[in-house]
């Protein structure tokens, strides 16, 4: 055969199945092409849901209290929906006797074993990563009154059995000229607080200045603005100059405690008065400042400026109200130039700056420049214990790909710092349903560019073997909008946990699981992940690891929100019930407060294992 007419002989003519084959092909990439549009479009259609959603949230300025009307309304303004002062909820009675009796009524949550105080020759099993919790008691910080209405925005800190919390707190709704930062105390680990309406105290009437004694009056506290977003921090640093505690012979931690107060940032509720009580509303944010506690919350120091809300400094985020909702950490920055960490470590306090909403009929303050601000996370950091403070990064961390038809509110903000595996990575909040997050570039001395967060539902301990096998059925983590709060499970080392698993600190991070709602805030949950990644994934998928809240929010009007986490390690000797001996394990006491909208403050205690 002539090999080379070969070539030009037409191909055999199809038959039956070679044409059914055609159709079926022909027919698949249709469909195809078609659902491509289709899920394009209609994703399309709900991101512009989403964004008009959220912009009509944000219309009057303060996000988290937004109602029907354009202001903020709690539980004791909606008619047939009162809470008696002293009246108790019978769902949340049923579930605070369950966490008691499940405890034995101590709220200890030992689970295995004894717990036993930690000793030089102790023997630890560091080689196991935390994998479960238990929630031992749940309780009422402080409950929401007619004298009091709104709470919100928690912060604590512990020390033993005591317990100092503070919140910012108005007589009816956010943004009040009389909203003020308010703490109260337990000394029973939070079993009960003294949040009776008589021993709820200002910040302002626990300032002390070189004597015993405040010079706190009413009438010169009227004079004072709104005052934002507590952010509690206990000092762990040896360094600091600590006070001894006789009672339970141990020094007690230093308290720093950090908020904002407004300069001149308000607008009128109403078009012609703008003079009585309620008529001024204020937005979020002003001049930062510091406290400092050296009794553990008794009494706190004059407050010092340390960020002004009309700053020259560009890199401070210029002239723009400065708030803070999470508190600082202590850790060490890696110096490229010198290849070491610094030292000694350094404060790194997280804020962002906010543009003031236009109020809801339109009438602008008198603060011009800051309606010119920018939105943006930013970072402080202090080398010699917050007698100085300066930027960590020159810019705000922005998405690079902000939404074309809103980028005013295509925003992150109120970011947790955690140091984890020799990293400083910040979670944020955003208006994007996800979870955010940025790693700080030591050598640029830049924060890089914020990714979404990664969640997984295969449990701690596989993730390993999970990545391997299923990395493509990873998700993300779920954020409508809402707070967040994150940490870090402290380490037996100043670096990290040294396990087999290599170099691990593990990352908690509590937040409300589940894509926005109007106005619904549910599904409060505390996640788990083993920290910083070296790829290119930034983080290690998390994992759900304790439901905090999960009953309420599930209709409009319900939030519980603003998480705020502390843990402490402890030891519990491995099922038996002596002391004596080495053979013990590591366990971790995670405390946490929320706010549960126009209720007042939650106060929860878990185990870690």
């Amino acid at each position: 055969m002539n090999s080379g007419s070969s070539k030009c002989l037409p191909p055999p003519p199809l038959r039956g199945g070679g044409r059914r084959l055609v159709v079926f092909l022909s027919a698949l990439l249709a469909t195809t092409v078609t659902v491509f549009f289709c899920v394009k479009t209609s994703t399309g259609m709900l991101s512009d849901w989403y964004l008009t959603k959220t912009k009509m949230m944000m219309i009057d300025g303060n996000e988290d209290e937004i109602g029907p009307d354009g202001f903020g309304k709690t539980a004791f303004e909606k008619k047939n929906n009162n809470l008696e002062e002293n009246e108790e909820d019978s769902e949340d009675f049923v579930s605070s006797k369950r966490d008691d009796e499940s405890d034995g009524g101590k709220g200890g949550g030992e689970g295995e074993g004894t717990s036993c105080p930690l000793t030089s020759s102790d023997v630890f099993d560091d080689d196991v990563l935390i994998t479960k919790a238990s929630k031992t008691r749940q309780t009422w910080a402080f409950k929401a009154s007619s004298s009091m209405q709104y709470a919100h925005m928690p912060t604590h800190a512990t020390h033993g059995a005591l317990v100092v919390l503070a919140f910012q707190g108005a007589r009816r709704s956010e943004g009040q000229a009389n909203q003020r930062i308010y703490l109260v105390r337990s000394e029973d680990g939070g079993k009960t607080f003294d949040s009776f309406a008589e021993n709820v105290k200002k910040l302002n009437a626990l300032v002390v200045e070189g004597g015993s004694k405040s010079s706190f009056s009413e009438r010169n506290d009227a004079e004072v603005q709104a005052q934002w977003g507590p952010a509690l921090f206990k000092e762990e640093n040896e360094d600091e100059e600590n006070v001894e505690d006789e009672k339970n012979r141990k020094k007690i931690p230093l308290l720093r405690l950090y908020y904002s107060q407004s300069e001149s940032c308000f607008f009128c509720r109403h078009k012609n008065s703008c003079n009585s009580v309620d008529a001024k509303e204020y937005r979020a944010g002003g001049n930062l400042y510091e406290s400092t506690s050296k009794d553990f919350g008794k009494t706190w120091s004059k407050p010092k400026l340390i960020l002004k809300e009309k700053e020259r400094d560009a890199t401070k985020g210029g002239h723009s109200p400065k708030v803070v909702a999470s508190p600082p950490i202590r850790a060490k920055l890696w110096n490229a130039e010198t290849n070491a960490s610094s030292s000694p470590s350094h404060l790194l306090l997280p804020y962002w700056t906010q543009k003031p909403r236009v109020g809801a009929n339109g009438i602008k303050s008198a603060c011009a420049s800051e309606m010119q601000a920018k939105d943006g996370p930013r970072t402080l950091h202090s080398k010699d214990n917050g007698k100085s403070w300066h930027p960590l990064g020159s810019h705000a961390v922005r998405h690079e790909d902000s939404h074309r038809k809103a980028p005013e509110i295509d925003r992150l903000l109120e970011g947790a710092i955690v140091s984890s595996n020799r990293k400083i990575v910040q979670f944020f909040r955003a208006t994007r349903p996800r979870v955010y997050a940025s790693l700080y570039d030591e050598k640029k001395a830049e924060w890089g560019k914020p990714f979404p967060v990664r969640a997984t539902t295969v449990p701690v301990k596989h993730h390993h073997d999970h990545l391997r096998q299923h990395h493509h059925r990873d998700e993300f983590l779920k954020m409508p909008n809402a707070k967040l709060h994150a940490i870090s499970i402290p380490s037996s080392s100043s670096s990290s946990r040294s396990t087999r698993h290599g170099h691990q600190t593990q990352i908690l991070l509590a937040h409300n699981d589940h894509p926005y709602r109007v106005r619904q805030r549910g599904n409060l949950v505390v996640q788990i992940s083993n920290g910083v990644n070296s790829d290119k994934n930034g983080v290690a998928p998390f994992h759900k690891l304790l439901d905090i809240e999960t009953r309420r929010g599930r209709k409009e009007g319900e939030m519980v929100m603003y998480p705020h986490m502390e843990v402490s390690r402890t030891t519990t000797k491995k099922k038996t019930s002596s002391c004596e001996g080495n053979n013990k394990r590591h366990q971790y006491e995670l405390t946490i407060s929320y706010s549960d909208h126009g209720r007042g403050i939650r106060f929860v205690r878990a185990i870690l294992e």
